[in-house]
């Protein structure tokens, strides 16, 4: 949406509804001069671009980032005003973050400068400069983790004490409230679970600020501008981060993650390893599958279900492919899809997914309408494809739990049932067994999903050559 001044009217601003015309006022009067455009960013979570237009005539574009809206857990415990406070204790130390203008109180949210860049490498950014970029992220990253901890303690982020808690970095927290919203048996992310209280990492001590969702940021012109994000921040081993980049990298490639640790290596003399870094990466990307079930279960109007539907089949296939590459597991190749089966409703699904087509081509691609109207054509889209599909992959799932559990069953509820009971009883010697099975199911599920799955269509996890970190 833009909204530009004309003459002899008001601003269109003025005309949206509450809180946003008394927030760009402020905004105004915080930076000093006057709002004459502002552009909804098209994403789930309330955010915008002002531009201002200063006493000396010039224009300066701020960035209003708002709290998430979303009904996830997590919503309520990080708010906006503690990412605030992050921002400014990282900036204060000399971090590459935007300079943070104020805190708006009604909405809330952080206005800070708007920085240039883009998030992400494109098909013309050549090898070298994705090399150069990476390195000097993970530069910053390894100078934020030096920063004394007690600066961000002093602010009210906890400091976990005991190898145990400086592991687990609240996954027991996590795991309370995806308890509390789970609707129904969940074999894969069970079989998460009981790998991670497993697997805990018993010789950390060191304990730094952590980016948490790491490997975010912007990069122009060959160098890093900023990184972004840092709500999740918090205090913790920092292994995580390398870990959490596994997560990033396949939602979003940020490049070569054995030369990334690498680097790290060298400019903070401290070792990589390879355990912590998966055991993170599988506790990092579990995540988005657990604390999203409540809200993907029961999607509220404004909920982006094509978006977090992707994000959670994406981690779950993260953590089943790393817990396969930390036991030497080679996992099956993917199925191919089954050919399509006709439907005598399949006019029906096209229908609406063209009918909302037909509407995203008279909207601005930016607008955040048009972004809503896209969740349900993906949605559409998805739901054709599930007609053609998805009763051929019920009956490869059937045929597996009966190969497992040595009967049949009746349908995917009852499979899911019984294969979580299965996962709650078995030891680690059946992890090999119950990864190969479950990493099947999941890939499944994303074959049915894959017309709705946007930028991650077709994602895959890096593979790592740990051995590279020993040529030094």
């Amino acid at each position: 949406m833009t909204s530009s001044a004309i003459a002899g009217t008001e601003p269109s601003w003025r005309e949206l509804p509450a809180p946003w015309p008394a927030a760009f006022e402020w905004i105004g009067r915080t930076v000093g001069g006057d709002v004459v455009d502002a552009r909804r960013q098209a994403r789930w979570r309330p955010a915008w671009f002002v531009d201002v237009c200063l006493p000396d005539g010039t224009r300066k574009t701020v960035y209003l980032r708002c709290q998430r809206e979303e009904q996830l857990p997590w919503t309520v415990k990080l708010s906006i005003e503690r990412e605030w406070r992050i921002m400014k204790v990282l900036f204060d130390q000399g971090i590459r973050v935007p300079r943070v203008l104020g805190f708006c109180p009604d909405p809330e949210g952080i206005l800070m400068e708007a920085v240039a860049g883009r998030d992400r490498f494109g098909p013309e950014d050549p090898q070298d400069l994705r090399d150069q970029v990476l390195d000097e992220y993970v530069e910053e990253l390894a100078r934020a983790h030096a920063i004394d901890p007690a600066a961000f303690a002093e602010i009210g982020l906890h400091q976990p004490k005991g190898q145990r808690e400086i592991g687990l970095m609240g996954f027991e927290l996590s795991e309370k409230w995806y308890r509390s919203v789970k609707p129904g048996p969940d074999p894969v992310n069970e079989f998460i679970v009981r790998w991670i209280y497993r697997n805990v990492p018993t010789s950390r001590e060191r304990v730094c600020w952590i980016h948490f969702d790491a490997g975010q940021f912007l990069h122009a012109d060959g160098h890093v501008n900023a990184l972004m994000d840092v709500e999740f921040s918090c205090l913790g081993d920092p292994m995580a981060d390398l870990g959490a980049m596994r997560m990033r990298d396949t939602a979003q490639p940020i490049g070569d993650l054995m030369r990334a640790y690498r680097t790290y290596e060298r400019v903070t003399g401290q070792p990589v390893d390879r355990s912590v870094v998966n055991f993170h990466a599988v506790r990092f990307a579990l995540l988005t599958a657990f604390l999203s079930v409540g809200a993907r279960s029961e999607p509220l109007p404004e909920f982006d279900m094509a978006q977090w539907e992707s994000w959670a089949l994406m981690s779950q296939v993260i953590c089943l492919e790393i817990i396969a590459e930390e036991a030497g597991v080679v996992l099956d190749e993917d199925e191919s899809a089954p050919a399509p089966t006709p439907s005598r409703r399949r006019s029906w699904k096209l229908s609406t997914d063209r009918v909302l087509t037909n509407v995203l081509g008279q909207l601005p691609e930016d607008d955040h309408l048009a972004f809503q109207l896209r969740i349900a054509r993906d949605m559409a889209r998805a739901t054709v494809r599930a007609d053609e599909i998805a009763a051929a992959m019920e009956e490869r799932d059937r045929s597996d739990e009966e190969g497992l559990l040595g009967y049949r069953l009746g349908d995917w509820q009852e499979g899911d049932q019984k294969v979580e009971e299965i996962v709650l009883r078995a030891g680690p010697e059946r992890d090999a067994e119950l990864v190969r099975f479950l990493h099947r199911r999941v890939r499944r599920q994303q074959a049915i999903l894959h017309p709705a799955m946007r930028d991650v269509r077709g994602f895959s996890v890096q593979r790592l050559d740990w051995g590279y970190l020993d040529q030094q």
